[in-house]
């Protein structure tokens, strides 16, 4: 079974690669990470701060889908940030951080790395890891009775990565077409070094928190790496799933600078701010573009 996450060394990992002291708690068991913070953040802690669960009861991801997590297995981890409201780019913030996750990875040796819109990471055409954003306003003040800044949000930050998914596939609780981990991937892709879950964890935690720290500056710079590098979707077929449960089909097109998919349907370009999408066979092929690193 992969070692246990330690508290002391995923804070030192912070503190030297990005020169930030935060506290950062890992739970054996939590309901949810996303959950925790959330509550924290409504509480009053100050910010930033991240957590780790062992195991998670009950996690979340987008639109109300449950994300399973026995001891040990995968990593969960939230991070909660502030961000000032008058930067008016926080939609970037979830392929951001998706770019964040994707070259943690690529860190290690990893390739084939992709992200799906608008935050899931896949390496090899299969998810391996996904993100749920939720917000709610900054608490300031000393006094019981805490006031809220409203100049600030706190955003929590969820990251669920696959690391050892074989657990669930052996009790059943997870088919292993659609994802794939860090594990599968390492012996697939031949990385020489094995990845053990804390090097990973702490990877994943500091390339997250970089982003943060350089959020504001850089914002439209992890569009235009997303774009030249990581689009899954691009030139692909695709179906779209609306919140209201209507399906549309398309050529996925890229995203427009508010990060929103951009999809030729019957022969007119349609945005997309919210949806689900899955990829169809008979892709259309991939031109490929001239990198952009930050």
């Amino acid at each position: 079974m992969p070692e246990q996450l330690k508290a002391k060394i995923l804070k030192a990992a912070v503190a030297e690669r990005c020169a930030l002291g935060m506290d950062v708690q890992v739970f054996s068991s939590i309901d949810s990470t996303n959950s925790w913070s959330l509550l924290q953040c409504k509480a009053g802690k100050s910010l930033p701060f991240a957590c780790f669960a062992e195991e998670q009861t009950h996690g979340r991801g987008r639109r109300g889908k449950q994300w399973l997590m026995p001891a040990r297995t995968n990593i969960a981890m939230s991070l909660s940030w502030s961000f000032d409201l008058s930067h008016n780019a926080l939609y970037l913030l979830p392929l951001s951080i998706s770019v964040a996750i994707a070259q943690s990875l690529e860190s290690f040796g990893m390739k084939q790395v992709q992200i799906k819109w608008p935050n899931d990471i896949y390496v090899s055409g299969k998810k391996i890891a996904g993100i749920l954003i939720e917000t709610r306003p900054v608490k300031t003040g000393d006094n019981v009775e805490r006031v809220s800044d409203s100049r600030q949000m706190a955003v929590v930050i969820g990251v669920g990565l696959n690391y050892d998914m074989t657990a669930l596939v052996q009790d059943g609780l997870q088919e292993k077409i659609d994802f794939t981990d860090i594990c599968e991937q390492v012996n697939a892709q031949y990385i020489e070094t094995g990845l053990c879950r804390a090097e990973v964890a702490a990877s994943l935690l500091y390339h997250v928190v970089d982003v943060c720290q350089n959020f504001q500056q850089r914002a439209d710079r992890y569009l235009e790496v997303f774009r030249s590098r990581y689009d899954f979707c691009r030139h692909k077929n695709v179906e779209i799933m609306l919140d209201s449960k209507q399906i549309l089909a398309g050529v996925a097109q890229g995203v427009t600078d508010r990060a929103e998919l951009l999809v030729t349907i019957e022969g007119e370009e349609q945005v997309f701010n919210s949806a689900d999408v899955s990829v169809r066979t008979g892709q259309v092929e991939i031109k490929p573009e001239k990198a952009v690193t930050v």
